[in-house]
């Protein structure tokens, strides 16, 4: 098993939050508090070196500051926002309670859950987190078949975006509107398959002035020519991971 713990000295970019929470469901399936204190408990498993130590980091993060009181109306900017958080909210509850768990009141006991379901790993004097082999939040929840529908949608989503966001943002880079390329170039600049290709282009579709015929079907060594309405990008992910390249 590999784990954050594992990787810290040789990571060169900083805390690792390992992709499979995402990709697994969690952050889909569990409901923002304990989101943030997930993050919250992979940095301290980074940076300290015992228990306490982790306990302070922890300690250290004013956004986990009251974060599984009851929330209360004056808490947000208005009714409407608080009655969509509360809605929010109870949906995840429900899921976790439907799955056999009490939801936590407490840090604690939110620590004693993301300890049994896999989570958080106890070593005695540390914790630490997994990052290969990691839990899937479909073994773990008793789901609907609405909700196991939607999360394995969300799931393959948070695969495909990645790469994605590499594509567009290596095309921006080439400050133009039309391109061209064969798949093994795609293919090679996304250090990518066939498969993942084929899901990224198709997401790609709605920002080209017109799409690709019979994308799936060209030959991996056959020119691509496809323009993007960058409009549409913008549109989409101002201010996201675009914004900043954004003249």
């Amino acid at each position: 098993m590999q784990t954050v713990r594992d990787v810290r000295d040789s990571s060169s970019q900083g805390v690792a939050i390992p992709e499979a929470y995402a990709g697994h469901g969690w952050s889909h399936v569990l409901p923002h508090e304990m989101n943030v204190l997930f993050q919250a408990l992979c940095y301290a498993a980074h940076k300290g070196d015992s228990k306490a130590e982790m306990r302070e980091i922890v300690d250290g993060f004013e956004g986990l500051e009251g974060l599984f009181a009851e929330p209360t109306e004056d808490m947000f900017n208005s009714k409407e926002d608080f009655e969509n958080y509360k809605s929010l909210l109870d949906r995840h509850k429900n899921v976790i309670v439907r799955s056999g768990y009490e939801y936590p009141k407490s840090r604690e006991e939110a620590i004693a859950l993301f300890e049994k379901w896999g989570l958080l790993i106890d070593k005695g004097d540390v914790w630490d987190v997994p990052i290969n082999p990691f839990p899937d939040a479909l073994d773990t929840f008793q789901l609907t078949e609405v909700e196991q529908y939607a999360l394995r949608y969300l799931r393959f989503e948070a695969l495909v975006h990645p790469f994605f966001a590499r594509l567009v943002m290596a095309l921006h880079e080439r400050d133009d509107e039309s391109f061209t390329f064969t798949k093994a170039e795609l293919k090679e600049m996304l250090d990518t398959n066939d498969a993942m290709l084929v899901e990224v282009l198709i997401k790609l579709t709605p920002y080209m002035e017109d799409a690709i015929e019979n994308m799936p079907e060209i030959p991996d060594d056959e020119p691509m020519t496809f323009s993007i309405v960058w409009e549409r990008i913008y549109e989409d992910f101002l201010g996201q991971q675009f914004s900043s390249n954004v003249q």
